[in-house]
């Protein structure tokens, strides 16, 4: 398999590297073994220029995109504006003619976002980092998204879902390639975790509104109130009357304002407060679910797991901060 990696300016300079990286010592296990291994590793350019990537690096390339059809192509994170990709005509009409062509497009993070435009997703299931969700989802409605997944494979693309997510992707192009033992030995050489196949433990839930640009100082009022008395009963009539509002007008207006209603805004709430402590503290499970608002913990087992990917107990082993 010839593979290439796409460069362009912003791009996130260690998944170009870490991915060549990553498939060179493939090729290293391999060879031991006798196995296939990946040919032609090399950095492309939109126009075969040398480009400078995130903090200013300089990345040299081989040659341009528009020139060469590798096998695999894979498209890394960007951390500058993604308009200016997704204006590029050239570029994205490459990257359209290259999956009709049958080279197998890999993205990571913002990565997504080409292939997209290029109208390879429509129709098919796709992921992007998780922060980047609803901006996706609204330029791409005809694309099945599914940010909490860490890595899709849909045959002629793999998406990848966070910004280091580069990671999970060139191991599941190895061992989709090269088979499941040489990407096991990559991670454990390399002490990667293999493992993850969702996005969700590292969701971070942001209390803002959706829109930005729309203030609701009524609603406002609630959420900032829902915030510091999270652990206390509420419903939907108490949090109307703290808004000033009718239930109905209530309820509309929240939703216009967060993108969710008063119980599922509650509830992430709620997670996140439970998050911290699990993080920071080392207080039980049960403790825990009296603080954020519960009286059950069987059931806040259960809904934490729903909304995290993980259970308290193995949220609380991979981040804690306390010892």
């Amino acid at each position: 398999m010839n593979v290439a990696v796409l460069a362009y300016k912003d791009c996130l300079v260690c998944a170009v590297s870490g991915v060549l990286e990553i498939f060179s010592i493939a090729n290293s296990l391999s060879q031991e073994s006798n196995g296939d291994e990946f040919s032609g590793l090399s950095i492309l350019s939109p126009d075969g220029k040398s480009v400078s990537g995130f903090v200013g690096i300089a990345l040299q390339v081989s040659g341009s995109i528009q020139d060469v059809q590798p096998d695999i192509l894979v498209i890394p994170p960007v951390f500058g504006d993604i308009e200016v990709l997704l204006e590029d005509g050239p570029l994205i009409a490459r990257i359209a003619k290259l999956g009709e062509q049958g080279t197998i497009l890999a993205s990571a993070c913002a990565g997504s976002f080409l292939m997209a435009r290029a109208g390879l997703l429509d129709g098919k299931p796709a992921t992007t980092h998780w922060k980047l969700a609803p901006d996706f989802s609204s330029r791409f409605r005809n694309v099945d998204l599914q940010p909490r997944r860490m890595l899709i494979d849909g045959g002629g693309y793999i998406c990848a879902g966070g910004a280091m997510a580069w990671q999970d992707l060139a191991l599941h192009i190895v061992a989709r390639f090269m088979g499941r033992e040489i990407s096991s030995a990559c991670a454990k050489m390399l002490v990667m975790d293999s493992t993850r196949d969702v996005q969700t433990p590292y969701f971070m839930f942001e209390s803002k509104s959706v829109d930005e640009g729309f203030a609701d100082r009524d609603i406002l009022r609630v959420q900032e109130w829902m915030q510091e008395n999270y652990n206390m009963p509420i419903n939907i009539k108490s949090l109307a009357e703290q808004s000033g509002l009718g239930e109905r007008t209530f309820l509309r207006r929240f939703k216009r304002t967060t993108g969710m209603t008063p119980n599922n805004y509650l509830q992430q709430v709620r997670i996140e407060a439970a998050r911290h402590l699990l993080e920071v503290s080392g207080k039980g499970v049960d403790e825990i679910t009296v603080l954020v608002g519960y009286d059950n913990p069987s059931s806040f087992r259960r809904l934490f797991k729903r909304m995290t990917g993980l259970s308290p107990r193995e949220y609380r082993s991979r981040f804690s901060r306390v010892g």
